[in-house]
């Protein structure tokens, strides 16, 4: 498909000004003629060098696993088999839960040569999504005419929680590093862990760990290194009903709690730990047993990349029979879940005090940021008065929760999304070090 560009149209104003003026003076009525049969020429041999479909190809690549909420490299490669240089313009058509950054793009392809093109693909939605068609848009020699070529380039994509997150865990745990993603390494205290190895000492160790020969013999301070126990059981119940679909920084609570499960999962499997899941709101949507090694990773990534909120309510009756069921072994417990009213708590309190008969249960509450922050602010007038108000008072009784859950047994992180990984990450090291499974 082909069509005039700008350029073709303020030359037309030329001979239409000269054809206006002939109706008064009839001696520029051959001038107008010529004017119009000389354009006419120009702009049908400038339509002849507009490039042919097969004369320009387009090449995508890029990842087919996305990280939702980050940035994915993408590369459009144009080949101009034509013989002169091609001015092009680019742009995508990705689903609408998908932002593109650095496109539409405009470029010279030189004659027989390749140009590439990078942009970047930031999905807010996790799931199965397939690439739009490709807009590859040339222009005539002249610039004249401009033909714009629509191109389907098959591209399935699976958008998953933060996975490129792993890759940096993983790094930094071969070089024992994991503390710079704000993870604390805890050194078990109990007198069952097994002697590892000798490392420097840091200033979080326990003075009591400190070898002394060792230290002698090295002029400096060395630390004893116990490995903590392996074969423990680490499951996670996923809230996906309607109170997980608040926002925080881009992502909803869920993204937030599904990226945690994702973490505290992998260094869990990396431990020797079991790993399992659950996923529920009015029912259980997805179960994943027990299991360990790293096939349970790929297992566990793709029981949670189609994840998302429903409309429904949680119905913790349904999960909890479930996992009693299913989970005889005494595990972790990790409930990720956001209770706001003193309804949910009623139904949740029953399950979580048997609970604790059996399992040890960590309970992590997702805050609603823009409630704790609008507690803290400093009224201007009456209404602002009211809505701060409430909000400290709803502010003060998920406090007051966090310690009606304590108080039966569980351990609670109230926290906001941001800090769901390393909070829940610190909490399972200490777990460890403290032998409480």
């Amino acid at each position: 498909m082909f069509s005039p560009t700008g350029k073709l149209l303020i030359l037309v104003w030329g001979p239409a000004a000269l054809a206006l003026a002939s109706t008064i003076y009839p001696f520029l009525r051959p001038i107008s003629l010529v004017a119009d049969l000389v354009l006419l020429g120009i702009a049908l041999l400038d339509l002849v060098t507009l490039p042919r479909r097969r004369r320009v190809r387009v090449e995508r690549s890029g990842p087919s696993v996305l990280s939702v909420g980050t940035a994915n490299p993408f590369k459009l490669t144009v080949q101009n088999l034509g013989l002169r240089p091609l001015f092009v313009h680019l742009t995508e058509s990705f689903p609408g839960t998908m932002e593109l950054a650095e496109l539409p793009a405009a470029g010279w392809v030189g004659a027989r040569g390749k140009r590439v093109f990078k942009y970047d693909v930031v999905p807010k939605r996790r799931g199965a999504f397939e690439a739009g068609r490709t807009y590859l848009r040339v222009t005539s020699l002249l610039g004249l005419w401009r033909r714009t070529l629509k191109l389907t380039l098959p591209h399935p994509m699976r958008v998953y929680p933060d996975v490129k997150i792993l890759n940096t865990y993983a790094l930094l745990a071969k070089r024992n590093r994991i503390d710079l993603l704000g993870f604390r390494k805890t050194r078990g205290r109990g007198s069952d862990v097994e002697f590892d190895r000798l490392r420097d000492y840091q200033p979080d160790d326990d003075y009591r760990r400190i070898d002394p020969f060792a230290s002698a013999r090295h002029r400096k301070l060395i630390t004893r290194e116990y490995e903590v126990s392996r074969n423990q059981n680490v499951f996670f119940m996923i809230d996906t009903s309607r109170l997980m679909a608040a926002e925080s920084r881009g992502l909803s609570n869920l993204d937030h709690a599904l990226n945690a499960t994702l973490m505290l999962s992998s260094l869990a499997l990396d431990f020797g730990d079991n790993v399992g899941l659950m996923a529920f709101d009015e029912r259980v949507r997805t179960f994943l047993p027990l299991s360990s090694g790293l096939r349970s990773k790929a297992l566990v990534l793709h029981a949670l990349y189609d994840l998302h909120t429903s409309q429904a309510e949680a119905d913790y009756e349904q999960a909890f029979l479930a996992l009693n069921l299913r989970v005889r072994q005494r595990a972790l417990i990790v409930l990720l879940t956001n209770v706001m009213d003193g309804a949910s708590y009623e139904l949740l309190r029953p399950h979580l005090k048997i609970l604790t008969r059996r399992h040890l249960p960590l309970v992590l509450l997702l805050r609603d940021q823009d409630l704790f922050e609008l507690a803290e602010r400093s009224p201007e007038n009456a209404p602002e008065f009211f809505e701060v108000g409430a909000a400290a008072e709803l502010a003060g009784w998920r406090e007051q929760l966090a310690h009606e859950l304590a108080r039966l047994g569980a351990l609670v992180l109230d926290i906001t999304p941001g800090q769901a990984t390393p909070d829940l990450i610190n909490s399972y090291l200490r777990i460890k070090a403290d032998q409480l499974l």
